[in-house]
C-alpha cells in the first residue's frame, strides 16, 4: 500500500507541473518548510497540499522551497525566490519562532496560510496572512463545566505542555472566580517519576486529572491510575490525545471516565477521499487536517471558487469547532452518545 501511495504522489506530481495550455489561469502555490525543524510535517504538508489541489479540479502547481532553518535570512532569501518565480500564495506550517520571524522581514501581499500557530500566540499580523492552527484555549473552555473543584495538572516541558497548563490554571480560576484550586505536576522526558507522583492516590479522590501530555506519557498515566485504585473525578485532555494510539495503549477500565476535545469535525468527502488514497491522516492529524483546510482557503482566495470547507474566518484566523468525546471500547465517540 505504501508502494502505491509513492507512485500517486509521483504522478500527482506530474499532473500538477505547469502546463501553456493553462498557464493563465492556474494557480500556483508555494509550500515553505524547515525540514530540519518540523521533521515529517515538512513532506507531509506537502502531501496533503496536494492532494487537497487534486480534489479542487482546478489547474494548478505546488512548488516546494525548503528551508535551511526558520531564520529571519533563509526566510528572506526564499520569499525573493517565490516572488522571482511568480508564485501567487504561500502555505507555511513553520514553529511559533518561524512565524514570529516571518512577521519581521514580510513587506509583500503575497497571501500566506500559516497551519501550525493560531493568531492568539502572535498578536498584530497583516491581514495577508491567515492563522489556521487549531483553538486549545476555547478546548480547555469547552472542558470547563466537567472540571471538578481541584485539579490535578500533569504536563512535560514542552512549549505546549508549559502553555496549557498555565492556560488551563488561568481559565480554571477566572471561570469560577478562584473557587477552583489545581496542583501542577511536571512530567519528566521519560516519564518515570509519575509513579512518584501517584504514590499517594488518595491524593487525587474526587480531583479532575487534566492532561497535557504526548498520548504514550498520557496512557502511562492513566493505567497507572487505575493500578494504584485512584478515584479521580475524571480524566480529561485536548487533541494531543485524540488519538487512536490511546484506544491501543490502555485498557478500557483505564478511560472509563476520560473526556477528550476534539476539533477534527468537518470532513470533505471529495478531499478527505483524496488524501486518504495518499495515507495522508486527516482524522486524527491536526497539522494535516489545517494544512488542508488552509490549501481549500488559498485556493478558493486565488481562483474566486467557493470554499470547500464551511469553517468560519474570524480576523483572519480559522475558528474551529469543538466536540467532546469519549475514548470507548474500539474508538471515540461523542460524549452523551450511548
Amino acid at each position: 500500500m505504501k508502494v502505491i501511495g509513492i507512485l500517486l504522489i509521483i504522478f500527482l506530481s506530474l499532473w500538477a507541473q505547469p502546463n501553456q495550455n493553462i498557464e493563465t489561469s492556474k494557480i500556483k502555490i508555494a509550500l515553505i518548510a524547515a525540514p530540519s525543524v518540523v521533521g515529517r510535517y515538512s513532506q507531509s504538508s506537502y502531501n496533503v497540499a496536494l492532494a487537497t489541489l487534486m480534489a479542487s479540479n482546478q489547474p494548478f502547481e505546488l512548488v516546494a522551497y525548503d528551508l535551511p532553518n526558520e531564520s529571519q535570512t533563509a526566510l528572506s532569501q526564499t520569499l525573493e525566490q517565490i516572488s522571482r518565480d511568480k508564485v501567487q500564495a504561500i502555505l507555511a506550517p513553520l514553529t511559533l519562532g518561524g512565524v514570529k520571524n516571518l512577521l519581521t522581514i514580510y513587506k509583500s501581499d503575497t497571501p500566506i496560510f500559516i497551519p501550525t500557530v493560531h493568531k492568539r500566540d502572535i498578536g498584530t499580523a497583516p491581514a495577508t496572512i491567515i492563522f489556521g492552527a487549531i483553538d486549545y484555549q476555547a478546548q480547555i473552555e469547552a472542558l470547563l463545566p466537567y472540571m471538578a473543584n481541584s485539579l490535578a495538572i500533569f504536563y512535560d516541558n514542552s512549549n505546549v505542555g508549559l502553555n496549557l497548563s498555565r492556560a488551563t490554571q488561568t481559565i480554571a480560576s477566572e471561570a469560577k472566580k478562584g473557587s477552583k484550586s489545581s496542583t501542577l505536576y511536571s512530567i519528566d522526558t521519560e516519564g518515570s517519576n509519575i509513579v512518584k507522583y501517584l504514590a499517594k492516590p488518595s491524593a487525587f479522590t474526587k480531583k479532575s486529572i487534566v492532561i497535557h501530555l504526548p498520548v504514550v506519557k498520557t496512557s502511562m498515566l492513566a493505567a497507572h491510575l487505575t493500578f494504584t485504585g485512584a478515584r479521580e473525578h475524571n480524566i480529561l485532555s485536548t487533541q494531543i490525545n485524540f488519538d487512536p494510539t490511546l484506544i491501543t495503549l490502555t485498557q478500557v477500565k483505564d478511560r472509563k471516565n476520560m473526556i477528550v476535545a476534539n476539533s477534527i469535525i468537518e470532513q470533505v468527502p471529495s478531499i478527505y477521499e483524496t488524501n486518504a488514497l495518499m495515507n495522508n491522516d486527516l482524522t486524527f492529524d491536526w497539522i494535516n487536517y489545517t494544512t488542508s483546510v488552509g490549501t481549500d482557503y488559498l485556493i478558493a482566495y486565488l481562483s474566486g471558487v467557493e470554499r470547500a470547507y464551511t469553517l468560519r474566518t474570524i480576523d483572519s484566523q480559522i475558528i474551529y469547532p469543538v466536540e467532546l468525546m469519549r475514548p470507548k471500547e474500539f474508538g471515540f465517540e461523542p460524549l452523551g452518545t450511548k
